[in-house]
């Protein structure tokens, strides 16, 4: 019987000795992203959440490379990208990174995603009514911009209060603290299962911004491009990849076709 143990120890021993062996023959990629909100970052402390799934699906099928999600301030990524960039940066589109469009390329949508302006049914807050917002509060997020909103703010005819994360502006209106959000469809679809009753919000039917989520990576890094174009163009169709976004409550409005 001990004999029986100490094999079996030995056999998980040489598997995980051969898989660290196989990373480190990978070149390690980081998959950098500052959007610290459901689903893409559940739990920062066990790493829970898509954007670690989504690093755990491409280990699982590239052979060149070893990725592994970091969460990085926006700021941070700023400085990082002032210099030689060997990564990428996840769930982001061109028009945010104008900055530095002359060094970076961007892989097509790894994720479609809308930005929607949220109320409580009891007091919803209609297309019509965004088209005044005279009087109103908006709850914001610490730090983000608002393009549309920026002048009614400026000028005081609208009113801002911050939380420090996208995914309490639901409980800022629960409490009265305002009179509507902005909040991405996928936080709020990934919301509503966990906890979050769907029908206490109304969604207006014209969203703040259409989203195409995209990955970021450097123009002269070709082989990783590629790699990444490799990657990506199965996962539309893949059951492995849709079980992963059902888990997130994320169906096929969320899925860029080709």
């Amino acid at each position: 019987m001990l004999l029986r143990y100490v094999n079996v120890f030995t056999l998980c021993a040489v598997l995980l000795c051969s898989q660290l062996a196989f990373a480190q023959q990978r070149q390690e990629v980081l998959l950098l992203t500052y959007h610290l909100k459901a689903p893409f970052i559940v739990d920062l402390g066990t790493q829970q959440g898509l954007y670690y799934d989504l690093a755990h699906y491409f280990n699982q099928r590239s052979s060149n490379y070893w990725f592994k999600t970091e969460f990085v301030p926006r700021k941070r990524i700023n400085t990082l990208l002032e210099r030689p960039f060997a990564h990428v940066v996840l769930g982001v589109q061109p028009i945010w990174f104008k900055q530095v469009a002359d060094r970076m390329s961007f892989t097509p949508p790894i994720l479609l995603d809308d930005d929607v302006f949220v109320s409580l049914k009891t007091k919803a807050v209609t297309n019509q009514d965004l088209a005044e917002l005279t009087g109103k509060t908006f709850i914001g997020v610490q730090g983000y911009h608002y393009v549309g909103l920026d002048a009614a703010l400026k000028t005081g005819s609208l009113a801002r209060v911050d939380t420090l994360q996208e995914e309490n502006v639901l409980d800022m209106l629960r409490l009265g603290r305002g009179d509507f959000a902005i909040i991405s469809m996928s936080t709020l679809n990934y919301k509503t299962q966990q906890d979050d009753d769907a029908r206490l919000f109304y969604i207006a039917t014209e969203p703040h911004e259409h989203i195409a989520r995209r990955m970021m990576y450097s123009k002269n890094d070709m082989l990783l491009g590629q790699e990444l174009l490799n990657l990506l163009a199965p996962m539309p169709n893949d059951p492995d990849w849709l079980a992963i976004l059902a888990k997130y409550n994320l169906d096929i409005r969320f899925i860029p076709q080709p």
